[in-house]
């Protein structure tokens, strides 16, 4: 390209130089014009040109990227088809899959339309036997809480009497401390008499003083001899510091036949009226309250020995001086 350029550039100056030689000014002049216009369009086709080789040049670069292009699309064109190919495959596959599917869903289905019917008459069978199960189980549930409210009931009843029959224990045994602490007592204010005399014995609840005959009165008599007024006085202090006891004297004697014609008649008499004296001893001698005090004979009916025998008579022949605690606040817990 710059050859052509110099090629031309000295020819034109080979010819200026003709021209100024054999032409006149004016049309050299012409020819300076036309060889300088020839030159500027010389240069503008020049980067005209090169401007079309670049294009030229970018126009080949991208025909080789779309031939390149070109080339992996018809790779990729193949590929394409192939997989389609294989898709159509895979389809064929599933919808013959599918086929198998439905025919076995409706054998199933058919098959489990008798079985569904077993199964909704089982299930209301077994609801039936749950609605049963659950009637029988409100009513054991009803039961459960009637017998529950009678348990409580039960309870609270056997809580009363717990409690009722703890007081009785504590009444009881308040009582029985206090039959123990009278009967020692009792032995301590008599411990200068002879046990022949008299005893002193619990039992029943009660403290048992067994006065002899020989310490109390003559054979038939009704009159208390001094030494037994002795005894009297000493069981007197006893109860007088004991307001709660009360006092029952009973009089008993032997099977012999009380004959006299004088009063006392018989064994009644005899034993009514030697009670009758010890009360009045106690009462009337020694300030027992006689609101405590009851006399009471029993006659020849309630030995505590053999009469076949002169022992067995001496000891029926007695006087009992019976003491009770009070059972006020017994009697009143039983009769709540």
């Amino acid at each position: 390209m710059n050859n052509r350029m110099k090629q031309l550039t000295f020819a034109g100056m080979v010819i200026m130089l003709l021209f100024t030689a054999c032409v006149p000014q004016r049309q050299f002049q012409d020819v300076v014009a036309a060889r300088d216009k020839c030159l500027q369009d010389t240069a503008v086709m020049a980067s005209q040109l090169r401007a079309r080789n670049t294009e030229v040049a970018q126009l080949e670069e991208q025909i080789k990227q779309m031939q390149s292009s070109m080339s992996l699309m018809r790779k990729d064109s193949v590929d394409i088809h192939s997989r389609y190919d294989q898709m159509v495959k895979a389809n064929e596959q599933l919808r013959q899959i599918e086929d198998m599917l439905n025919n076995r869903i409706n054998q199933l289905l058919a098959l489990s339309s008798t079985e569904n019917q077993q199964l909704r008459e089982d299930l209301q069978r077994k609801s039936d036997e749950l609605l049963l199960k659950e009637k029988e189980l409100n009513n054991k549930a009803q039961i459960l809480t009637d017998q529950q409210k009678s348990i409580e009931t039960l309870n609270k009843d056997l809580e009363a009497r717990s409690k009722r029959v703890q007081e009785l224990e504590d009444i009881l045994n308040k009582q029985e401390q206090t039959v123990i602490d009278l009967k020692n007592t009792i032995d301590k204010a008599l411990s200068g008499f002879s046990s022949s005399d008299l005893t002193v014995e619990r039992k029943n609840g009660k403290v048992y003083v067994s006065l002899s005959e020989k310490l109390l009165f003559a054979s038939g008599s009704t009159v208390v001899d001094p030494k037994g007024k002795d005894a009297l006085k000493k069981v007197a202090e006893v109860l007088k510091t004991n307001g709660d006891i009360t006092v029952e004297i009973e009089g008993h004697t032997d099977n012999v036949p009380l004959k006299s014609a004088n009063f006392p008649k018989d064994n009644w008499d005899l034993s009514v009226l030697r009670a009758t004296s010890i009360v009045k001893i106690l009462t009337v001698d020694n300030s027992v309250d006689a609101k405590r005090v009851t006399a009471a004979g029993r006659g020849e009916y309630f030995p505590v020995a053999d009469n076949g025998t002169t022992d067995g008579k001496s000891k029926n022949r007695r006087t009992e001086i019976i003491l009770s605690p009070n059972l006020d606040a017994l009697y009143d817990l039983l009769n709540k």
